[in-house]
């Protein structure tokens, strides 16, 4: 199926997924849900590749966590992609770049590099995105994440295929 793609995820450690998710809460407190992808873990999107690239995929992913350590991000802004996500970014560090680096080939990026890292809090409408916008403002405070895993997933649908621990 040509929609389905193979997306490598740098996932957030267990407390920053907590805290994220108290975040959501107040979204859904007030009748907010969105059309993300419910019950994955908050993450930074590293990638997506075509679902015949899998076994390259998992093999540099697999070398890649035995080589790189966790390491700690700051999450420090909220942003928006036009007005149908509202996401948190991360002040992105040296760290955080290597990493996206050694999953993504380059000659697989084409013309302007053209990745954000971010980590979605709600994809809806824009009038949904008008209305959850000061509730994430008076949220969230800006907070330090592990990045401790990478996570390998195909959507849609969504089939998780692999997680890979960073090195401690």
């Amino acid at each position: 199926m040509e929609n389905k793609h193979i997306y490598v995820l740098a996932k957030l450690d267990e407390d920053t997924n907590g805290h994220l998710a108290d975040v959501y809460h107040k979204l859904n407190l007030i009748g907010l849900a969105g059309e993300q992808t419910p019950n994955l873990p908050y993450h930074i999107t590293l990638g997506r590749f075509n679902t015949g690239e899998e076994g390259q995929v998992l093999k540099r992913v697999e070398e890649v966590g035995g080589a790189v350590k966790a390491f700690d991000i700051r999450l420090s802004h909220i942003g928006l992609f036009g007005l149908n996500v509202l996401f948190i970014a991360p002040a992105v560090n040296r760290e955080l770049l290597m990493l996206h680096d050694a999953v993504v080939p380059h000659e697989s990026v084409s013309g302007a590099h053209n990745w954000v890292a971010h980590v979605t809090m709600l994809i809806d409408e824009p009038d949904a995105i008008q209305q959850a916008l000061p509730v994430v403002a008076r949220s969230f405070s800006p907070i330090t994440a592990t990045i401790d895993s990478i996570g390998v997933y195909e959507f849609f649908p969504e089939r998780f295929i692999k997680n890979v621990n960073l090195s401690s």
